[in-house]
């Protein structure tokens, strides 16, 4: 099923310290497809990823996830919701005491299907398609930025989502590395029908998109 946003408005501040930063924003997202969404810095991207990520609450228009409407979900709902999504965010926040395998099998942890005989092959599986293969018994400081960020792709993907949300994946890679990180996320689009939308700047990787939407003050329009 697919993703959908209809009108979405969302304001920061109140009264006079007010600030609309989404202005009716529409549109939907099929399974399989991936976006990229491009704009200027203060243009809405990451506001608008982190409602349909169902970490920001918000009063109008409609979100929907697969199915179900993210407005008014209590606390139990909205992280049933976010068990079922993929995040990579600019920060890849790793954890500096666990291995790299442990990073990534953190994020198998609480979901029905998680057991110790099968997190260690996924991922191994995930760290493999990201280029990562080998450096799972190893620790993140001991590798570069760019392949801690890529941990932290292999981390959101190893669960194997429904809806996988990246706000500049790409930043701290070098265009090897980038590709190897966007083909990871458009072969699991494609086998696994999730949607993927990717916040970013980077038109290396622009070509791996199904659409490409553009926000300009907190509004969106469709590119190509």
């Amino acid at each position: 099923m697919p993703v959908i946003v209809d009108n979405l408005t969302y304001t920061y501040g109140k009264g006079t310290l007010s600030r609309q930063v989404l202005k009716g924003v529409s549109f939907q997202a099929n399974d399989g497809e991936v976006l990229i969404i491009t704009g200027p810095s203060g243009s809405g991207k990451t506001t608008m990823l982190t409602i349909i990520g169902a970490l920001r609450p918000f009063a109008q228009g409609r979100v929907e996830i697969h199915g179900v409407d993210l407005k008014g979900l209590d606390t139990r709902g909205l992280l049933d919701i976010r068990k079922r999504i993929g995040f990579v965010f600019q920060k890849h926040n790793l954890l500096k005491s666990l291995t790299v395998y442990e990073n990534v099998e953190a994020s198998l942890h609480g979901l029905p299907e998680s057991s110790e005989e099968t997190n260690r092959p996924r991922a191994h599986a995930m760290l493999r398609a990201v280029g990562l293969e080998g450096r799972g018994h190893g620790y993140p400081d001991a590798m570069s930025g760019g392949e801690q960020q890529r941990v932290a792709v292999a981390r959101a993907l190893v669960r194997l989502p429904d809806l996988i949300i990246a706000d500049e994946p790409t930043a701290s890679l070098d265009a090897a590395s980038g590709r190897l990180v966007m083909a990871a996320m458009r072969d699991l689009a494609t086998k696994l029908g999730c949607v993927v939308m990717i916040a970013t700047h980077d038109e290396r990787v622009f070509d791996i998109a199904d659409r490409r939407l553009h926000m300009n003050d907190g509004r969106l329009e469709q590119v190509g």
